[in-house]
């Protein structure tokens, strides 16, 4: 089902409507709200892991008849407003596998209807733990921190696994969940766009769809709860089941064009930014496609939102750096005092923002989560990777371990033409050259401990880049995906 937003256009013409009716009118067409709700949320388990699925029930009741309307569910620790769901007999109910890792607590909010008076649940308290390897986005998670912590991958005994020439053109990055890897193919220059969902064990094709004809360059995607996200040029998201390739919403965000922006999918909301007339950052629920807010932003070219329970972050030309509550307040907005056209995907690690900004016009800088305040500046050519203490840049082809605060420098791995964002796994950080190798090197020496090749590495307009998730290093290089594993 296509729907079509105009959520800043529209929400003007509520405010001029609401502005322009008679009080009294509005006093004959809502009769007051004097009766008593309770709102009752019961979780269908205590505890659970990321993937699995929780149900949550509400129970709307009142003194006297069965409440009518619709409950907003929300993660209360962050402030991720998950669906909006409808009342039946008085009950509604919200089931996801995509709550994130940690501690969380969800309220029930019943908006009132009629006679009815709002109310609020108590709040249902449910641990989340982490499990499995996924990588769910672009630099392997929401926070494109290209660090895999879990599922160990031994460098000394990758082998390569598969290869698989895919039908449309250039590859992008890869999404690896739930035993597959999920890519999309197309030329790059606005023909045919595939998604592609593969075997992870094999590299066999279990499904695939057309994205878009004709009008797109590429198509970025996310992964979530089970679901996968993908998002175009233009402003059109839909998400599918990703083990069946079932289409379950699809959107159309905004009239504003999006250069290959990856959506950032966490806690059960999908995070986009689209530009053209200016800019415009999208939350939207994962189970229903509705936008839970959009926020404007200078120009909102080419960056990928970063998010943790913290907020969303954005990474624009001029250094228009900003941090969005998960709720959609403006927490801060850093700025140079310029923009422009441009932008690009901020890294968060520890209590820190690394921006770029707008490369090459933009130094990077690191600023505060906190406060948006510089803290540190650093060099790369692309989005850094993080372990531990330590960050891992690629500049002009070189390798380089640092401090996270940018300096002092501890290694560097130079000589190879480096050409992607690099990712980390178990004590080893991989990148592709432009050559079509593929190499592991040590983070504790900055010594080659493994070498792959993939046979051609130009990765054309689309953006690229590696994964590492399900114990497998996959990488797209020209039309080509290449998977390594034990």
């Amino acid at each position: 089902m296509l729907r079509a937003h105009r959520a800043l256009a529209g929400l003007g013409m509520a405010v001029a409507f609401a502005a322009a009716m008679p009080a009294a009118a509005s006093a004959m067409m809502a009769p007051a709200a004097t009766m008593t709700t309770a709102t009752i949320l019961t979780a269908s388990r205590a505890s659970s892991s990321y993937d699995s699925q929780v149900t949550f029930t509400v129970r709307v009741t009142a003194a006297s008849g069965t409440p009518a309307g619709s409950v907003t569910f929300t993660d209360v620790s962050n402030g991720s407003v998950l669906a909006t769901s409808t009342l039946h007999n008085g009950t509604a109910s919200l089931t996801t596998a995509a709550l994130a890792p940690g501690s969380r607590r969800i309220v029930a909010s019943y908006r009132g209807g009629g006679t009815y008076r709002s109310s609020a649940s108590a709040a249902a308290s449910i641990s989340v733990a982490a499990t499995g390897s996924d990588a769910v986005t672009y630099q392997i998670d929401a926070k494109h921190d290209g660090d895999q912590v879990r599922g160990a991958l031994k460098a000394g005994s990758l082998t390569k696994k598969w290869r698989k020439d895919l039908v449309g053109g250039y590859v992008s990055y890869p999404v690896i969940a739930g035993g597959r890897v999920f890519v999309t193919a197309g030329n790059g220059g606005g023909g045919t766009i595939w998604l592609y969902a593969l075997n992870a064990a094999t590299g066999h094709t279990e499904w695939s769809a057309v994205l878009a004809s004709n009008t797109a360059s590429y198509v970025t995607l996310a992964y979530d709860g089970g679901d996968i996200f993908a998002f175009a040029p233009g402003g059109s998201l839909t998400a599918y089941r990703a083990s069946t390739g079932h289409e379950l919403w699809a959107d159309q965000l905004s009239d504003n064009a999006a250069f290959g922006l990856p959506p950032t999918a966490y806690d059960g909301v999908v995070y986009v930014g689209t530009s053209g007339v200016g800019g415009i950052v999208y939350a939207v629920s994962e189970a229903s496609g509705h936008i839970r807010w959009a926020k404007p932003v200078m120009n909102g070219d080419e960056s990928s939102p970063a998010v943790d329970d913290s907020g969303a972050y954005v990474s624009y030309d001029g250094q228009q750096d900003y941090r969005f509550s998960l709720a959609g307040k403006l927490v801060w907005h850093h700025s140079s005092g310029f923009e422009g056209g441009g932008g690009s995907t901020p890294v968060l690690h520890g209590s820190s923002v690394y921006a770029r900004g707008f490369p090459p016009v933009d130094s990077p800088v690191i600023l505060s989560k906190t406060s948006g305040k510089v803290t540190g500046t650093f060099g790369s050519d692309s989005e850094p990777a993080f372990a531990d203490t330590s960050m891992y840049t690629i500049n002009s082809g070189t390798l380089t371990k640092s401090a996270a605060s940018g300096s002092p420098s501890r290694w560097t791995f130079a000589n190879h033409k480096l050409d992607t964002a690099p990712v980390v796994s178990n004590g080893v950080v991989y990148a592709l050259s432009t050559s079509g190798n593929v190499f592991g090197v040590s983070t504790a020496s900055g010594a080659k401990v493994w070498k792959g090749t993939v046979g051609q590495a130009t990765n054309g307009p689309i953006l690229s880049g590696l994964a590492v998730g399900g114990g497998l290093l996959i990488v797209p290089a020209g039309s080509t995906l290449t998977a390594f594993g034990a």
